[in-house]
């Protein structure tokens, strides 16, 4: 076979390859999974998820129901997968190609998951949010007021501070006038009006 040859029946290849993709679609791609649950030790799955697998099946066990699928047709993503890509991205900063890669599925699956079980844990509100009463909010801020002489603070909310290098003078002028201009927003989530 010399080269002319071989050149030609690479390209009546291509063509009928071609016309497998018009006849047939584009083939699928079928993701392996890997059970994250089984194959990594306590440690390790802790610093990925930033849960216990003792609290991940509690979780489950809340949420199955609004994550399971009717058939398992298209290799479906069973509930504990749909769980662990979710809590993946919320622990990885929101980077979803990196949570796909991790969990075996494509970015938009991903996606369309994340955005499932995010609905389903947050159906769970009324169990673990309770708004205080009068006599509690008085007594929280009589609380803090004891504590550390701040006075009207109804809550806290967990943050870390992070050193910056300074961005110069007029990016902090800009910054104060934001902080001006919005303080007021953030007034009522930690006083009482």
């Amino acid at each position: 076979m010399d080269f002319e040859d071989f050149d030609e029946e690479l390209f009546i290849n291509d063509d009928l390859d071609i016309l497998d993709i018009v006849e047939f679609g584009f083939p699928r791609k079928v993701y392996e999974r890997k059970n994250a649950f089984d194959e990594l030790d306590d440690l390790s799955f802790f610093r990925r998820f930033r849960l216990t697998k003792n609290t991940i099946l509690y979780l489950l066990e809340m949420i199955e129901d609004h994550l399971e699928y009717d058939n398992n047709l298209n290799n479906s993503v069973a509930p504990i997968d749909q769980l662990l890509c979710t809590l993946r991205f919320y622990a990885s900063a929101g980077h979803l190609a990196t949570v796909a890669d991790f969990i075996g599925m494509d970015v938009s699956t991903a996606s369309r998951i994340v955005a499932r079980v995010t609905l389903a844990i947050a159906r769970l509100y009324p169990q673990f949010i309770n708004m205080p009463t009068q006599y509690e909010l008085t007594k929280t801020q009589t609380d803090f007021y004891h504590i550390a002489s701040f006075p009207r603070v109804i809550g806290c909310v967990d943050g870390t501070h992070v050193r910056i290098q300074s961005p110069g003078v007029r990016i902090l002028k800009f910054l104060e006038i934001v902080k001006d201009t919005f303080q007021s927003m953030f007034k009522p989530l930690v006083t009482q009006t």
